[in-house]
Parts: C-alpha cells; structure tokens; sequence
C-alpha cells in the first residue's frame, strides 16, 4: 500500500506555447523537452505542426504538474529534461526521471502517475506522487489513532 507524497496540477493556454516558441525561434522546444521527447517531437512535427505543438504543450504542463507534486517547484533538482512524459505502447503516459532528479526520488522511494489531456486551446496535466506506506514500528512525526496509547 501506498500513501500520497504530493499531487500537482497544471492547465497551459496552448496559444501562449506557440508565442514563446516563435519567440525563441524554436529553443523552448530544446530546454523543456527531454531526448526522446524530442524524437516524439520531431515526429509529430513532420506529420502535422499543431500535432507537436500540442505534444510540447503537453509535456509543459505535465513537467509543471510534476514539480508541483514533488513539492519542489523548478528548482534543484527538478529540471525540465531531467522528467520526460513518455508513453506505453497502449498510449498510457508515464514520467521517466533521470540525473538528479531521479536519484532524488529513488532514495525516498517516490513513484509518479501521470494524466493529460489535451483540446483546441487549453492542456491539461495530472501528477500524483505516491511513497511506500510508513509501517508500524517505523518511526513516525504524528502518533495515530489506530497506534496511540489510551494512558
């Protein structure tokens, strides 16, 4: 059983991705997304431009959802290439960490659930963090009902 670490939401307005992109002449792209983010990206880009607008705004979000989740905010060690969302043969989104952030929620045994959805102006993304349940005869901050004594 698992208990809840941190939940993160995030709603982008997809226009404002395509503003920045143009912008930046296309640079935002390379700082958000990871390295097979970025094949995806191309891909879809080939295909149908608004394809990948919608992939980059997508992983925006879902990257900013994340952060939020993990209680970290963009700082270290959240980086946005460091939490690529990526996708199961069935479709399914998952986020894969890597680096630092990674190492980060290994050692405290942190595992994400992503969702995102996505229509003609807005993205929406999804996180829950979740850790492995405290067990009794761990040390815990706050005495339970369940485990407190009645003296």
């Amino acid at each position: 059983m698992s208990q809840i670490y941190g939940i993160g939401a995030d709603i982008t307005q997809i226009s404002r991705i395509a503003a920045t992109l143009a912008r930046r002449k296309g640079r935002l792209a390379e700082k958000v997304l990871g390295p097979e983010e970025m094949a995806v990206y191309h891909a879809r880009g080939a295909r149908n431009e608004n394809r990948s607008l919608a992939f980059l705004a997508t992983r925006f979000a879902a990257k900013e959802a994340c952060s939020k989740a993990l209680d970290l905010g963009m700082r270290w060690p959240m980086s946005w290439r460091y939490a690529q969302i990526l996708n199961l043969p069935s479709g399914k989104p998952y986020i894969k960490l890597s680096g630092e952030l990674g190492q980060w929620a290994r050692v405290r045994g942190i595992e994400l659930q992503v969702s995102v959805s996505d229509e003609k102006d807005y993205v929406v993304a999804y996180v829950i963090a979740t850790t492995a349940a405290v067990t009794q005869g761990t040390a815990s901050a706050q005495p339970n009902k369940d485990n407190a004594s009645d003296e």
